[in-house]
């Protein structure tokens, strides 16, 4: 009979502790993976919210700004979100996120700073931080891979190697191309294939830029001649700032942020020779964590400020106060004045080729006025030059972009319903640690149900299921059915009940332990590539405490199965592919292989490398791995009719 059940005892299923329970999700920490520099998704101040990872590069203040507007957005929504940053741009975000109390941040270090030095030693400090760069996003993404776990995605500004194979995982860049610098061409085609290969890794590439080839604002840094990496979507520009209706009483802006100290310091001090020089009052806004936003004079003149960093009312007063802008040519800044319809000087960064390239570019559209720092230029001239300029027009602005973002996100974060089919004959044993697991996914409880089947069983089987059915409320439903013994009648009868709702099928052995992230493992595996799959598996390990020489069996046997597109303990179906295939009830061994065969019919096989399913290995411990194996084989290769007069062994 069907009813409604929550569990609320601590599973024991490999390391795993209980931590907190709401709303029928419970959380789960693997005391093997815990690190005190990493954050983790399971929280109990964030458990009733959905969870978002940030990973916001710190290289210059521009991923921060531009990549603040989407982090609002996740907040608005309801996400409670982790920021993993550093440096400057991690000190800006904590001060623009103080009053959310949904916000969590951990400091993680970022990449060397490219393109660093002058003359001989910047193109050697460039070939030691790109290989320093790629080291430390392998490093990183090893690192993050075993915690992602409970998020419902991944966000990522500039970190490439903040991402999950089973957790939605999104990168927000215009650089699908590199530039490379003078004398570095030869290097076009392996930084484009590490980029690109790097970018694959992502399930969505999200392009701040719009999609047509001439009208643009990145040029060939997104568009590029040639396919795209991955799939990819452009959203359009992102900024922070909001329009605020109040008097322009600041002439000059200053925006002279930048991670490159070598470059700044000489140029802020000309500047700021050259300012004095400019007519009406004039503000420098450094980007450099200072401690506090307030005002430091460095200068007696009154009409004369400067500001380290700038966050919060202060940030967007400053921007709307200001009537003309002078700036490095920060793709983050150039989306800022487009959004806000503001005309600029752009003075790109020496030896940034993204920054020469995109003055360049739209220089040479005329839409801003631009200078190099290394030329003698009058800043009154190049001011009143950026005056003349044309505005370029954007299709839509952030809200907009939010909007497509959210679009381009949704796909892969739809929860299939999933229907978990438990046969059960005489497993008083196994069957209670099993159902205590199936609880504790951590999975919407509205989107999975359990259908116990017991089928013949002489022991206490019966009565465990019926008891954990009776005695718990969640949300998740449980179905306890009775059908003669037979494991592909049991199946069979599964099959019939799961819910007209059912999107997937998981046929689960009574002794086979499902790990608290495995719904949401196979939920992105199959939003990723379920399209055209009809059945498959999983990697499947020992019960943990199972001595070296099992794990290496199970090792053997899973790239077995994965090559033989076979399986064990365990099938994934299609529920509308399973309900026409269903089990041959003559057979009672091996009754998987032809059912996987069958439904390899209507699509591909898959098998899901996840690290969260376990089984026991009394069959093994009872009969011996090379003999229990070679048995299996022989069963394997029987003809049908040969199967079918063979009884399967029980041992329990």
């Amino acid at each position: 009979m069907p009813c409604r059940i929550m569990v609320s005892p601590v599973v024991a299923w490999g390391q795993v502790a209980l931590l907190s329970g709401h709303s029928g999700r419970l959380f789960f920490q693997f005391g093997v993976c815990s690190r005190d520099n990493l954050p983790r998704a399971a929280s109990a101040m964030t458990v009733s919210k959905p969870q978002a990872l940030f990973a916001i590069s710190s290289l210059g203040l521009g991923h921060a700004t531009r990549s603040l507007a989407v982090l609002r957005a996740f907040l608005q929504q309801g996400y409670a979100v982790t920021v993993i940053c550093d440096g400057a741009a991690l000190s800006f975000l904590q001060r623009e996120l103080a009053s959310e109390t949904a916000v969590s941040f951990q400091q993680i270090p970022d990449y060397p700073p490219l393109e660093r030095g002058t003359g001989w030693r910047y193109y050697w400090y460039l070939l030691v931080d790109l290989l320093k760069t790629w080291l430390l996003i392998v490093k990183e993404h090893r690192s993050v891979q075993p915690l992602a776990d409970g998020y419902e995605l991944i966000f990522s500004d500039g970190r490439y190697g903040i991402r999950s194979r089973f957790v939605p995982s999104y990168i927000l860049t215009h650089q699908i191309a590199f530039i490379p610098p003078k004398g570095f061409s030869f290097t076009r085609g392996i930084t484009k294939y590490l980029n690109h290969f790097a970018l694959r890794q992502f399930d969505c590439i999200l392009i701040p830029d719009f999609p047509d080839q001439q009208d643009n604002l990145s040029g060939v840094l997104a568009h590029a001649r040639g396919a795209m990496p991955a799939r990819h979507c452009f959203v359009g520009i992102l900024s922070s700032y909001q329009p605020i209706n109040i008097a322009q009483d600041i002439d000059y802006l200053f925006i002279v942020s930048g991670y490159l100290v070598e470059h700044k310091n000489h140029f802020v001090g000309e500047l700021l020779s050259q300012a004095r020089r400019l007519r009406g009052r004039k503000v420098f806004v450094l980007g450099t964590d200072q401690g506090s936003d307030n005002l430091s004079p460095v200068s007696p003149e009154a009409d004369l400020q400067v500001y380290g960093m700038v966050s919060g009312r202060l940030r967007q007063e400053l921007f709307n106060r200001s009537r003309r802008i002078i700036s490095r040519a920060g793709y983050s800044t150039i989306m800022d004045l487009v959004e806000h319809g503001r005309r600029a000087l752009l003075i790109p960064t020496p030896n940034q080729t993204e920054q020469e390239y995109l003055a360049a570019y739209l220089g040479g559209r005329n839409l801003f006025a631009t200078r190099r720092q290394k030329e003698q230029f009058d800043l009154v001239q190049a001011v009143a030059e950026s005056e003349q300029k044309e505005k370029f027009v954007p299709p839509w602005t952030t809200q907009e972009t939010l909007r497509r973002i959210s679009a381009a996100v949704e796909p892969m974060l739809r929860k299939q319903f999933f229907s978990i089919v438990v046969p059960a004959h005489n497993e008083e044993a196994e069957l209670l640690p099993t159902l205590h697991a199936l609880l504790a996914q951590d999975y919407p409880g509205d989107r999975y149900e359990i259908l116990i089947v017991e089928n013949g069983s002489m022991d206490n089987t019966l009565r465990i299921a019926q008891s954990v059915a009776s005695g718990s409320r969640a949300i998740c439903r449980i179905s306890v059915i009775q059908c003669a013994q037979g494991v592909s009648i049991a199946k069979n009868t599964g099959l019939q009940k799961t819910s007209p709702r059912s999107d997937w099928v998981i046929f689960c052995d009574a002794d086979t332990r499902l790990g608290p992230f495995f719904l949401g493992h196979l939920n992105t595996w199959l939003n990723r590539n379920g399209k055209r799959l009809s059945v498959g598996t999983a990697q499947i390990t020992p019960h943990p405490g199972a001595h070296r020489y099992a794990r290496l069996w199970f090792a053997l046997f899973n790239q077995v199965h994965r090559l033989s597109k076979t399986s064990f303990s365990l099938q994934v179906a299609r529920t509308s592919v399973a309900r026409q295939v269903g089990f041959d009830e003559s057979l009672q061994l091996a009754e998987d292989l032809l059912f996987l065969r069958r439904c390899r019919e209507y699509g591909d096989f898959f098998f899901l490398p996840t690290n969260q399913v376990s089984t026991s290995v009394r069959r093994f411990a009872a009969n011996g791995y090379l003999r229990q194996s070679i048995r299996w084989l022989f069963e394997s290769l029987l003809p049908l009719p040969l199967k079918r007069k063979k009884r399967y062994d029980v041992v329990r």
